[in-house]
């Protein structure tokens, strides 16, 4: 559930300020509120801490970076890094900067100028590969380029479908060199010509900037390629080509022996950096004076009495916590905190699909962990299937035990797994029917009915729209406390009215199925009447349309019915087709294959169509969110970096 939350205020000399920040670091209860933005000048004038800070701790980060980017990436020596943590912990802040600085120095140039040389070199590498292509498609030509002094040669190629251009081209020539020129075309394939053109140099800019102004693709031939064969060009590239590469090869070679040298220490930094550029946003929120500093921020109520016995038992009264007084709209901006039990901690992965709660809604966590495994358990319901998601929830928990999401991922299939092996001796399923067949457990016999989901496919449409029944009113019983907490009439009188037009919407079935006395139509006709009535009142003239909406929000829960029934019924399948082989190790094999293959539907299918349920169905009824998630401000041990004494 979500706890209480209190909004304080530390005070204290300013000399103590290092020690009361690495204390609440330690104490890891506090959600840090921006001082400057809760205290007003006229009342007290407080200046930022470390405000300077964090932009060169931010241009550190960025070069180190980009050092690393340029350095080629190798293993990562956990024992050598824990090395260089020792080290730094018993260094101070500045002693740290400038230990960055230094290597900085030492390998920001170093690396840049490399990196640039090598990406020149490839991209000259790069242009002689595509001159290369040009000369393929030229050589063609090759008698017709001639050796003169003083002239410059240019070949221009155009798609046949613009060679009207061509005449352009040679008007425009012929005016620029006083018709001394010579222009000679052919075809290169079935769609690109080749136009050699021969000037004198003197009219060179004159016919670069018209060629250009025309989008003509040109290509000019090296002056150290003019006059020469084109098996010379060829022979040519191909030594250039080889040359920059052997140098490229070099330049990896000195950047190998900087990463060696380098890497594990440029990792650390990087992240020691990163925990201290962390650690400034949050120092930003402090606020100080002349004399004396002041933290603000929201805690959990049953943290508020231990944190003002520490700060007492460390200070006596020369650092005060006040306990602020806080109107509604500003109780609207406390974070929310999530504090559930065990069972219900996994589903608060599930939460984070959606924006946090604001601070004065129910958590939908306690409800999500009944009804989650509820859904999952009738829609895959076979003890076998159970069995197998238990076991791979098992393993996948101990070997990713390091990783949250994916422990609490493997939490809730655990859970579910234990729901679906109860749903499993109600239907009487162990891998199909094939635990009926050994004669090991038979469907339960309850209200009339014989629960074998091949069989009771009414009575199973029947139980999940009454669980969807059951879960909308739910949701809207929510969403009513919600609205009285947050004394919003219409929303209230929406929610009240949306529940009061259901109750009486499913009275009429009732009525008209026989079930119930014909003397109840009245109070459900008025019923509904006041219910239509409250909703236009808090939604407007198309609220009750959204009394449409929960019906087909109720009808969604037929899913659970309908996966259930795909789900056996491909169990049967499997069970059948292994039984008709012949040969007994092929049908082992296909029923095994089909079991394996409905398994793993069995894990993502029932899991999708229950979040949906959740989420949309269930949540839409009292759910607004857009809260601010508490984030407690917590001690990064790891940098070893201590807070900085303002001033």
């Amino acid at each position: 559930m979500l706890q209480k939350m209190k909004r304080i205020q530390v005070i204290g000399p300013k000399k103590e300020f290092n020690h009361v920040v690495d204390l609440l670091y330690h104490e890891a209860t506090i959600h840090l509120e921006d001082v400057s933005q809760c205290v007003s000048p006229e009342e007290i004038h407080l200046s930022k801490v470390e405000k300077g800070k964090t932009v060169e701790i931010a241009e550190i980060v960025s070069k180190i970076s980009v050092i690393l980017a340029t350095l080629p990436r190798i293993p990562d020596d956990a024992a050598a890094q824990a090395r260089i943590d020792r080290e730094l912990l018993g260094k101070n802040r500045d002693e740290i900067i400038q230990q960055a600085k230094d290597v900085i120095h030492e390998l920001e140039y170093v690396t840049k100028d490399l990196a640039t040389k090598k990406s020149d070199l490839k991209l000259s590498i790069t242009t002689l590969e595509r001159y290369a292509k040009v000369l393929n498609i030229i050589q063609p030509m090759e008698r017709e380029i001639p050796v003169l002094e003083n002239y410059e040669v240019t070949i221009l190629l155009i798609q046949k479908q613009f060679e009207d251009v061509l005449t352009l081209i040679r008007e425009e020539m012929a005016k620029i060199t006083g018709n001394r020129f010579e222009m000679s075309s052919t075809s290169v394939d079935e769609e690109t010509l080749a136009t050699l053109m021969i000037f004198h140099k003197r009219y060179s800019q004159q016919v670069h900037s018209f060629i250009f102004s025309v989008n003509v693709n040109e290509v000019r031939l090296p002056q150290e390629y003019m006059g020469k064969p084109f098996y010379e060009m060829f022979a040519g590239i191909e030594t250039d080509k080889l040359q920059k590469t052997r140098e490229i090869t070099l330049i990896d070679e000195k950047l190998s022996r900087l990463s060696i040298a380098w890497y594990q220490e440029l990792a650390v930094l990087k992240k020691t950096f990163e925990d201290i550029s962390e650690e400034l946003e949050e120092f930003n929120k402090f606020g100080y004076s002349e004399f004396m500093f002041v933290v603000m921020g929201w805690i959990p109520k049953k943290f508020l009495s231990r944190i003002k016995d520490t700060v007492k038992n460390a200070y006596g009264d020369t650092v005060i916590i006040q306990e602020l007084s806080v109107s509604a709209e500003e109780m609207e901006k406390a974070p929310t905190f999530y504090d559930n039990s065990r069972w219900v901690k996994p589903f608060e992965s599930i939460m984070q699909l959606v924006r946090p709660p604001k601070y004065r809604e129910i958590d939908p966590s306690p409800f999500l962990a009944i009804f989650f495994p509820i859904f999952f358990g009738i829609m895959v319901g076979d003890v076998g299937y159970g069995l197998v998601i238990l076991a791979f929830a098992l393993i996948i928990k101990n070997k990713f035990r390091t990783i949250e999401f994916v422990r609490n991922i493997a939490d809730i299939l655990t859970i579910s797994a234990i729901s679906t092996i109860i749903f499993g001796f109600i239907y009487g399923e162990f891998f199909g029917d094939f635990g009926e067949i050994m004669g090991w457990l038979h469907p339960v016999y309850y209200l009339g009915v014989t629960w074998n989901r091949l069989e009771a496919i009414l009575p199973m449409l029947i139980l999940a729209i009454a669980i969807g029944v059951i879960h909308v009113f739910l949701g809207l019983i929510i969403g009513i406390i919600n609205e009285v907490t947050r004394k919003n009439k219409k929303h209230l009188a929406e929610k009240v009215g949306m529940l009061l037009a259901l109750s009486g919407f499913i009275t009429i079935i009732f009525l008209a199925l026989g079930m119930i006395p014909a003397w109840v139509l009245y109070p459900a006709v008025i019923m509904v009447i006041v219910a239509l009535l409250l909703i236009i009142y808090g939604a407007g003239a198309m609220g009750p349309l959204e009394v449409m909406s929960a019906v087909g929000n109720i009808l969604s829960y037929s899913r659970l019915m309908a996966i259930g029934l795909a789900s056996v019924i491909l169990a049967f399948v499997a069970n059948k087709l292994g039984g008709e082989m012949e040969i007994l190790a092929l049908g082992i094999l296909i029923a095994v294959l089909l079991h394996t293959m409905n398994i793993v539907l069995a894990m993502f299918s029932p899991s999708i169509h229950s979040m949906r349920l959740h989420l949309v169905e269930f949540f839409s009824k009292f759910y607004t969110g857009g809260g601010i998630a508490y984030k407690p401000f917590k001690k990064e041990t790891k940098s070893g970096i201590e807070p900085p004494l303002p001033g």
